[in-house]
């Protein structure tokens, strides 16, 4: 019987890597709101606090994610959405 390690990468510890295309995509449709908006468990967020992943841009070779809040609409390399984006659990 062969065994197989896990050997996929996880984001967290690849965040110095611009996203790959997989990746970007991936996210899409997800709902996130911004780390320093983030509500103890159990707390409802407000329908502004919430931002949609609704798009991938190539800006300079580096894919980027785009989300859409209430208010703005923002672009995140790798490294920026996650150190300021957390994603809600659907």
């Amino acid at each position: 019987m062969r065994t197989q390690l896990n050997t996929k990468n996880d984001p967290l510890k690849d965040i110095m890597n611009p996203f790959t295309l997989d990746e970007a995509v991936s996210l899409i449709y997800r709902l996130a709101v911004l780390k320093k908006d983030a509500l103890q468990p159990g707390k409802k967020y407000s329908i502004t606090q919430i931002g949609h992943i609704c798009g991938v841009l190539t800006l300079n070779d580096q894919i980027e994610i785009v989300i859409k809040f209430h208010d703005e609409m923002r672009q995140f390399t790798k490294e920026e959405f996650y150190a300021q984006v957390k994603l809600l659990d659907e």
